[in-house]
């Protein structure tokens, strides 16, 4: 039976394909980010956390567009203040994105409409197989160096309630491989991106 808690078998109906464009799309925003530092400096002593996260947002959103825009089941939704990818599976299932800045103990902020909190409740009840999973995928931002860390995927049932959290970034070979593994529970079974890769390019090739 299906549990998102499984963090394995997430990854592998997410694909490799939309991992690898959430690596590439982080690490554009953070030369994008760096640009912008080295154009205006003395800007940055000015502002709040929240603003270079408006900025980092809105870079990774591009590059997301630019590399998922082609991609069959993936749609691409803006509806602010929301910006959210929609990857429908193999399964049945939906998976829905919400891009998050994550604090380095795996926080998320966001105003706490009704809406909202619905959305981070966890998995939406439905039939065996057409279940939709709200995830956030993001990235890890580094408080002490103002940088952006590697990006991130997590699942939480309530949105100060991370289940499992996986940092991913990219090989010499540019597959997906894992960098860090931050479970809450030390129960959470452990993540392989590499067979994650390997199994979903076999079903793309």
């Amino acid at each position: 039976m299906f549990s998102p808690r499984d963090s394995q078998t997430v990854l592998d109906e997410l694909g490799s394909k939309f991992l690898l464009a959430l690596v590439r799309a982080t690490d554009s925003a953070r030369d994008d980010l760096a640009s912008m530092r080295e154009w205006n400096p003395g800007w940055f002593p000015y502002f709040f956390q929240r603003d270079i996260a408006c900025v980092v947002h809105s870079r990774i959103w591009a590059a997301l567009m630019s590399e998922l825009e082609e991609v069959d089941g993936v749609n691409l939704r803006t509806e602010e203040p929301f910006r959210e990818v929609r990857i429908s599976t193999g399964s049945g299932r939906t998976y829905t994105l919400r891009i998050k800045r994550h604090s380095e103990d795996d926080q998320i902020r966001s105003y706490s409409t009704p809406t909202d909190l619905a959305f981070w409740g966890g998995l939406s009840a439905t039939f065996e197989g057409m279940e939709e999973v709200r995830l956030a995928a993001g990235y890890r931002w580094l408080a002490a160096s103002g940088d952006v860390g590697n990006p991130v995927v997590s699942y939480r049932e309530g949105k100060d309630n991370p289940i499992w959290a996986v940092e991913v970034d990219t090989g010499a070979a540019g597959s997906v491989t894992p960098v860090e593994y931050r479970p809450v529970s030390p129960t959470m079974p452990q993540v392989d991106l590499i067979q994650t890769t390997q199994a979903k390019d076999e079903d793309s090739a």
